[in-house]
């Protein structure tokens, strides 16, 4: 994996869908702390496979651009991927997406590396709302905004940097402020989070049975 190196490329302000051509990146959210799963989680197996490789695989089926990786620590990436680091330091993964929408020119598809039962369909769903819109989509389940899951413009970064200096870390908060279109989750299990070892089991038992 490379770290990217500090790009300045121009940034837009505009929702417009894109043009021609233009590519949607993607982001991989790995950098939480795992601590009530009690060991770096990107790494924890489901069906023979770890859950960042899960989720960078799903990515790169549905995108067409390069696949970010935001994410502190050691963290062996297989194939080309480039490293990015938050926007401010220690806000979460809202600052996660802001260093990553800092890199692209258009805009990129977010996953995290614990929502490993969302399908391929679904994100593919959400890069084809973007690439008609332009503007932020994100999941919605029967318990609110899924923002980790979504789609995020290269215009949305002025929005998230000023949140994030106000001290706000939660993208669900911002949503409404920055006009997102919303995707029903079909079914509630493509939004489990898979925080502890139980949740874990739960998905390879559902993994199992799909």
């Amino acid at each position: 994996m490379r770290r990217a190196k500090n790009a300045t490329a121009h940034m837009t302000t505009t929702t417009d869908p894109p043009p021609a051509g233009a590519r949607i990146d993607a982001l991989l959210l790995a950098g939480g702390r795992s601590r009530r799963f009690g060991r770096d989680k990107r790494h924890a197996l489901l069906g023979g496979r770890t859950l960042a490789d899960i989720a960078m695989c799903k990515l790169r089926a549905v995108v067409d651009g390069d696949l970010w990786v935001a994410g502190a620590g050691t963290f062996n990436v297989a194939g080309r991927a480039f490293l990015v680091d938050d926007l401010v330091h220690g806000r979460g993964p809202m600052s996660g997406i802001a260093g990553g929408l800092l890199r692209v020119r258009f805009g990129v598809l977010v996953l995290p590396c614990d929502v490993p039962l969302v399908t391929a369909d679904t994100l593919s769903a959400l890069v084809r709302m973007a690439r008609r819109s332009g503007q932020v989509v994100a999941l919605r389940s029967g318990r609110g905004w899924e923002p980790l899951v979504g789609f995020y413009p290269r215009a949305a970064l002025p929005q998230l940097a000023a949140a994030l200096r106000d001290g706000q870390r939660a993208p669900h908060r911002l949503l409404d402020r920055l006009g997102a279109l919303a995707l029903p989750v079909g079914r509630a299990r493509e939004t489990w989070n898979v925080n502890r070892i139980e949740d874990l089991k739960a998905a390879a038992e559902v993994a199992g049975r799909a």
